[in-house]
């Protein structure tokens, strides 16, 4: 193996992700700057994660000042079980035959989706994202 080949592979990793960590910064830091500019929270962010064949849709809806709701869309559908990861808990959802899943109240906050197989293995992580 050559000399420096593992921390080239993990520098290409990382980077690869630096275009979306961007966008998920951009996209919050816009919800931010639009706080306040209707008259009750009802905004909507709509994200979307991909790796190793699997799509994520994920739209997330302003319910009151402290929480949201999240409808989720997996592509291609497959049993799963959808865990909403927070500092505070995780909430589990099953992922319907036609790929849907919902939460429907989430504490605001850093929040990561987890895919989990049936065997309950990860197949498929989001970054950490602020609903």
């Amino acid at each position: 193996m050559p000399d420096g080949l593992a921390e080239r592979v993990l520098i290409a990793l990382a980077v690869d992700d630096l275009d979306l960590e961007y966008e998920l910064l951009t996209l919050v830091h816009r919800s931010e700057q639009l706080a306040g500019v209707r008259g009750r929270d009802d905004t909507k962010t709509v994200l979307e994660f991909t790796a190793d064949g699997l799509t994520v849709m994920l739209r997330i809806s302003g319910l009151d000042t402290g929480h949201r709701r999240i409808d989720g869309w997996v592509s291609p559908a497959r049993p799963l079980v959808a865990a909403l990861w927070q500092e505070s808990a995780t909430l589990e959802v099953e992922v319907a035959a036609h790929g849907r899943f919902e939460f429907t109240s989430v504490p605001r906050g850093l929040t990561r989706l987890d895919l989990l197989q049936p065997d309950r293995t990860t197949a498929f992580r989001t970054t950490l994202f602020e609903i």
